[in-house]
């Protein structure tokens, strides 16, 4: 058929519409498969496995598995050229996967909007995640199966909406399809927006707090003895902590709201004009064919660059090339251990406390001996040292108050026991602010 602009619907053309569309879910189902061999694999070494420990990677996984098929049933679905049943399958498990990916990626930014602004558990909130969006894909697109809405697409000679009455095959597409991507692209984009802001607001009053902290202590000549791990233990000093990798998951939900409007505005473009009646829109099928295609090779490359999956394939690397045998840790003395905390960088942390004795001399220099006992060697019967006390007469001594006499070594004796109290209770608040920490990390 040939029109004003000298376009002519050809053979050729729909050909070429369909080998796009093809082609490119091939190759983005091809690439789903890949990464999620690759995350198999890695997930079986336990060494590698907590690295992976993070609800939206685990989340990202489901939807890359509903990409692969996605990804399978666009390459089946372009292969078609009449009306049969299994046009009509197809196209239902193209939209059930489509759908199901929308929800699972919509679910990753309403999860980092729960657990850095609202404080709530996304461990406790990753089933609901889950299974709400697996039943909402499957409202949405089993009625419409059933009433075989899904078929030969005689507008486009593609397995799509099969309904020749423009204005009831838009109001399905609307309310099977278009309306809940739009909705989710709304929900993603306010999602991201709020955690963004959120974490620039504090970064912005916590630098306000420490450019006034330090020009208190300079106009008083203080000095501050609280160290960072005094510092807000909040979900805001975590997330400040993760920032790039919090910006890093926002990529996710992002990319499909981008890629969900651009669908969306293609569909209703060839619906309102009742088919490809000219270059621009011929255009604009070859747009919506690239965009469904290339989905899953999209998501298929932000999994394979996800900071997750990236820390444990280097510790994958690195336990296969030492064999497995990591070096021990030795302790000498009396120690204890706390082991299961992970710094920043996801590494496995062990922090032993030693229990030993300091000193500081009269120039202010803390050693490792007493200056006293170096001055006044301890004595014993026969050791040839003298005592030193043997030089005060005993007059002198009666005449010393008894409640006045504070023995020396009992007050070393408190101060040592003071400073390692201390320091014990430094390194458990470093180590319980460092399991909060990873904590926040497995809850993202």
């Amino acid at each position: 058929m040939t029109y004003n602009d000298g376009f002519a619907w050809t053979p050729e053309l729909v050909n070429q519409s369909n080998q796009l569309w093809a082609i490119t879910a091939m190759i983005g189902a091809a690439l789903c498969g890949a990464v999620l061999i690759v995350i198999g694999i890695v997930a079986l070494n336990p060494v590698c496995r907590p690295h992976l420990d993070r609800v939206s990677f685990r989340i990202l996984v489901w939807a890359l598995a509903a990409n692969t098929v996605f990804g399978i049933t666009n390459a089946i679905g372009g292969k078609f050229t009449g009306p049969t049943w299994t046009c009509g399958f197809d196209i239902w498990l193209l939209q059930l996967t489509l759908e199901l990916s929308s929800f699972l990626l919509f679910s990753i930014a309403l999860n980092l909007q729960l657990v850095v602004v609202h404080q709530i558990n996304g461990k406790k909130m990753e089933r609901w995640y889950i299974l709400g969006s697996i039943i909402l894909s499957l409202v949405l697109t089993v009625p419409p199966y059933a009433l075989k809405q899904y078929g030969w697409d005689p507008l486009v000679e593609d397995c799509w909406y099969s309904n020749d009455d423009p204005k009831q095959r838009l109001a399905w597409q609307i309310g099977t399809q278009l309306f809940w991507s739009l909705l989710g692209v709304a929900g993603e984009i306010i999602c991201t927006s709020i955690v963004v802001i959120y974490m620039v607001r504090h970064q912005l009053r916590a630098q306000k707090r420490i450019v006034v902290g330090s020009g208190s202590r300079i106009a008083t000549g203080t000095r501050s003895r609280s160290g960072p791990v005094v510092a807000l233990k909040s979900q805001v000093t975590h997330a400040n902590a993760y920032r790039g990798i919090i910006l890093r998951i926002i990529a996710y939900p992002v990319a499909s709201a981008i890629f969900n409007l651009i669908s969306a505005i293609c569909v209703i473009h060839a619906t309102q004009n009742d088919g490809v009646h000219n270059w621009t829109g011929y255009r604009v099928l070859l747009l919506s064919d690239f965009v469904y295609g290339g989905r899953s090779i999209l998501y298929a490359l932000l999994a394979a660059t996800d900071p997750a999956l990236v820390r444990a394939l280097r510790a994958f690397i690195h336990h296969s090339r030492h064999g497995g045998t990591y070096p021990s840790s030795a302790s000498g003395g009396q120690s204890t251990s706390f082991r299961g905390a992970t710094d920043s960088k996801g590494g496995t942390l062990s922090v032993h406390i030693e229990l030993s004795t300091i000193y500081q001399n009269d120039d202010g220099q803390v050693v490792d001996h007493d200056p006293e006992q170096a001055k006044y060697p301890t004595s014993s019967p026969g050791d040839g040292y003298p005592d030193k006390f043997d030089s005060l007469k005993a007059a002198d001594i009666n005449a010393i108050p008894r409640s006045d006499i504070v023995p020396v070594s009992t007050i070393e004796e408190r101060t040592q026991i003071r400073r390692q109290e201390e320091r014990a209770h430094r390194l458990e608040e470093e180590r319980s602010f460092k399991q909060s920490r990873h904590e926040f990390w497995r809850q993202i």
